[in-house]
Parts: C-alpha cells; sequence; structure tokens
C-alpha cells in the first residue's frame, strides 16, 4: 500500500481474513504506521500468530511472537523461505 492509497474494502476484508487465520505473518519492506494497512499485523498478532517483520529499520518491539529482521528483504526473505517451506 502506497501512501494516500485508498485500499478497496473486498481486499481490506480479505486481508483480515487472513491475518486472523494465519498461523506466521511476514511484514516486508514496510514501516507500519501506514493505516489500515498498519493494522494487519496487530491483528494476526492478538489472533495469535507470529509476527515477522523485514525492514532496514526496527518497527516493533520484539517479543516471544514477534520478530524484527533489520536490514534488506533480498536478505531476509530467502532464509525465511526456506525455514518455512
Amino acid at each position: 500500500m502506497w501512501f494516500g492509497e485508498d485500499l478497496p474494502t473486498a481486499a481490506w476484508k480479505s486481508a483480515v481474513l487472513a491475518a486472523k487465520e494465519c498461523d506466521v505473518l511476514q511484514s516486508i519492506g514496510t514501516s507500519g504506521v501506514v493505516l489500515p494497512a498498519a493494522e494487519i499485523p496487530i491483528i494476526a498478532r492478538r489472533a495469535g500468530a507470529c509476527v515477522v517483520h523485514v525492514n532496514p529499520a526496527q518497527v516493533a518491539q520484539p517479543s516471544t511472537r514477534e520478530l524484527c529482521l533489520i536490514g534488506r528483504a533480498v536478505e531476509h526473505v530467502p532464509a525465511l523461505v526456506s525455514l518455512l517451506g
């Protein structure tokens, strides 16, 4: 989602449903501050999912169910894909 971009209602509802049902949510390359998309990791975490943020800067406080991998997506995503395989 880009700054100032409207999120289509159907896409939002689909994303919320997926966040509520996932075991692991990967939030890649986002600052996590642009609403409403920034709510998706919060929804997933509240539903019991583990949330993995991949971003050049820390975007969340690490916890038992939330991890920040600081760096470029090209560095971290291939390793995550291998682990989750």
